[in-house]
């Protein structure tokens, strides 16, 4: 199938790639079709999550391996309960600053998607983690 984008112009996806949302992105219930963007110069450390229903509703994730092993969220929520069991990936939405180098991520509300049943959720981490974490150092030490 096509889709317009906004960032890409017309893509074809393909059914098989989307990844629904079992409890929505914060902020965007009515939306839960999405397909993940890679490029592979990035490394898998950020990917786009575009809207398949809204071609101009597109987030950057950013893989939290980024931080190193800093990062481990509990979740008090039964992730399996609501995206069934398989193997799980973890993304952190991201807001992109003009400056991309002040950009900062959300620890705690990472997007979980279950590979196997290209099903995902945003969880609320147990830790109290910021929503604003600085993803590059140098803009940390400001």
């Amino acid at each position: 199938m096509k889709i317009l984008t906004k960032n890409f112009g017309e893509i074809e996806i393909s059914e098989k790639d989307i990844i629904t949302f079992d409890q929505p992105v914060l902020g965007f219930e009515k939306y839960s079709r999405y397909v993940f963007m890679m490029d592979d110069s990035l490394n898998g450390e950020f990917i786009w999550l575009q809207c398949v229903d809204d071609g101009s509703l597109c987030f950057v994730l950013a893989n939290p391996s980024t931080l190193g092993d800093e990062y481990k969220p509990t979740f008090a929520e039964d992730i399996s309960k609501v995206i069934g069991k398989g193997t799980y990936e973890i993304w952190l939405v991201m807001v992109v600053a003009e400056d991309f180098g002040s950009s900062t991520v959300n620890l705690k509300s990472p997007v979980i998607v279950n590979l196997d049943e290209r099903r995902a959720a945003q969880f609320i981490a147990e830790e109290d983690y910021t929503i604003r974490y600085k993803l590059f150092e140098s803009a940390r030490e400001d």
